[in-house]
Order: structure tokens, then C-alpha cells, then sequence
């Protein structure tokens, strides 16, 4: 029996390669990811890395405003800022404005988000008024609770005399023990809308079914907020809490328009020190440094709150 060796040696023939222009097109797509990426990385890179990279280099400076160009000192405007009585200060108001500042605009914020989520006349009205001071700029709100404040014309002491809580025209602003309290209220006034407009949304998600099935079963109004209501927000709580500490522990124009960091230094926190050391004194290397020192501090607590989130299960 004959074989065609022709039919043969095509059926046994290797088949072509179909996968050769791979590579090549795997390279141009490479390419093309990169060349897409480039852009938004060097932007980044030139709005967020350079400003911290200079700011680190600045901080083994040494600048004055006689001698404004900056000369190399190494480490020792570290050593100066951790032995001054200065830092202590600076940074036990910091801690103290930021601790208030956020728990209150938890409370307030989780308060009157569930006020405003039941149904009662002038709701939307009410939601509209909690917003605005959170919309108003920094600079404006500050200088309206510096007049609210005012020892002759403001009417907190007005009001206070008529009720009998305030002595005479207390200069709340003034005075080493009340500015950063007065400066904390004031913030917390402008702050907490954001907290509530963050709980009102995951709030009106939580299905009234649970709390109507808790109700039923016989839990009261608190057991049926802390076994269903709040599970249900602790997301949204961690975010909000979170982002709060970041913006308050790095606010600025608030105090810096109601006191300026005064009097003395009873209500200096990191932002308004840094730009005293910096635009007042010239003083670029201190500055550096206690902003340097401001970021390893958040740094570290949003490590810290990120690792307690994750081994409690609530960041996936």
C-alpha cells in the first residue's frame, strides 16, 4: 500500500506561529500605559513631592531676616525644636484643639444628622440653615466670631450679662485661658455641617426594616441605635473621623484671624507657629522642621487608626 509522502509531510508539518507579533504588540501597549501614566505622575511629583522634599531640605537650614539665604546646620534645628519649652506648648495645643475640635463635630455632626433625617416641617429649610457654615470660607467665619466675641460690641457678653453667667466685658479672645476654647467653639461650629451631611446620607441607607424589627423584638430607642443604627454608620464614621483629624489638626485661617496663635502662645498650633517661623521671622529651617515634625505626626495616627481598623475587621 502506497503512501503520498506529499499529503504526509503536510499533515506532519509544525503549525505556524500565531503568537510571534505578541511580544511586539505587548511592548507597544507597555509603551502606551506608561506614556498615558507619565503625565499625572510628574504632576503629582511637582505639586506633592518637590514641596516635600524642599521642606525637608529646608529643615537642616538656617535662615534669618537679616541673612535670609538658607545655610546648611544638619540636625540642629531638631535638637532646638525638641528642647524648647516652645514645642511642648505648640504641641499640647495642637493635640488639645484637635481631640475637641473632632469629638464635638462627632457628636454635633451624628446629632443632628438624625434630627434632620425625621419627617417635620421646614426640614428642608433646617438642612439648608446647617450647611452654611460649612460653605463659608475660613477667613469670613473667623472674622464673624471675632466680632461675636468682641468684649464691648459682641453679644455673647451681651447675652451672658443679661443672664447672669459673664462679670463685666470678659476679652474671651485675650486671654491666655479662654482663646483657644473660644477659637474650639468657633471651629466647631464651622466644621460639624460636613460631619452631618456625611452621616445624614449613610444614615437615610440604613433599612427602617432593622430598626422596626428591633422595635418589635422590644429594644428601646438607645438599644436599637447601638445594636442597629450605629454598626450600620461605623463606616462612614471611620472615614469622616479620619478625614476630620487630618483638616482640623492642619487648620489655619480659622485661628489665625481670631487670635493669630495669641496671646502669647496659649492658642499656637502647628499651622499658625510654622507660618509665624516662616513669613514673620524668616525663620525657613524651623519652620521646615516643625512642619516636618507635623507630618510624621499625622503620619503616624493614620498608621495607627488604618492597622486598628484592619485587625478589627472594619477596612477591608
Amino acid at each position: 500500500m502506497s503512501v503520498d509522502t506529499g499529503i504526509l509531510r503536510e499533515r506532519t508539518a509544525p503549525a505556524p506561529v500565531r503568537g510571534r507579533r505578541r511580544p511586539r504588540r505587548h511592548w507597544r501597549e507597555t509603551v502606551l500605559r506608561i506614556a498615558c501614566i507619565t503625565p499625572p505622575l510628574a504632576l503629582l511629583a511637582g505639586l506633592v513631592l518637590y514641596p516635600v522634599l524642599e521642606t525637608v531640605y529646608l529643615s537642616f537650614t538656617k535662615s534669618s531676616f537679616i541673612q535670609p539665604v538658607p545655610r546648611f546646620v544638619g540636625l540642629r534645628n531638631y535638637v532646638q525644636l525638641l528642647t524648647s519649652p516652645t514645642f511642648i506648648e505648640v504641641l499640647t495645643n495642637s493635640l488639645l484643639w484637635t481631640v475637641a475640635v473632632v469629638a464635638a463635630q462627632f457628636v454635633l455632626g451624628l446629632s443632628s444628622a438624625i434630627l434632620l433625617s425625621q419627617r417635620f416641617r421646614g426640614r428642608l429649610l433646617l438642612r439648608s440653615l446647617v450647611v452654611l457654615p460649612w460653605i463659608m470660607p475660613g477667613v469670613i467665619a473667623g472674622v464673624l466670631w471675632k466680632l461675636l466675641y468682641d468684649p464691648y460690641l459682641g453679644p455673647i457678653n451681651a447675652v451672658g450679662s443679661a443672664l447672669g453667667l459673664v462679670d463685666g466685658n470678659p476679652a474671651w479672645l485675650s486671654q491666655s485661658g479662654t482663646a483657644l476654647l473660644a477659637v474650639i467653639i468657633a471651629a466647631v461650629w464651622k466644621g460639624f455641617p460636613l460631619s452631618t451631611v456625611m452621616y445624614m446620607a449613610a444614615y437615610q441607607n440604613v433599612p427602617a426594616e432593622l430598626r422596626e424589627a428591633a422595635s418589635i423584638d422590644g429594644a428601646n430607642a438607645w438599644q436599637t441605635f447601638r445594636s442597629v443604627t450605629l454598626p450600620a454608620l461605623a463606616p462612614t464614621i471611620r472615614t469622616t473621623v479620619l478625614l476630620t483629624v487630618v483638616w482640623t489638626f492642619n487648620y489655619f485661617d480659622l485661628v489665625y484671624v481670631m487670635t493669630g496663635g495669641g496671646p502669647g502662645e496659649s492658642s499656637e498650633i502647628f499651622p499658625t507657629f510654622i507660618y509665624r517661623e516662616a513669613f514673620k521671622d524668616v525663620n525657613y529651617g524651623m519652620a521646615g522642621a516643625y512642619g516636618v515634625v507635623s507630618v510624621l505626626i499625622l503620619s503616624i495616627f493614620t498608621i495607627v487608626y488604618l492597622r486598628n481598623l484592619r485587625r478589627t475587621g472594619g477596612l477591608d
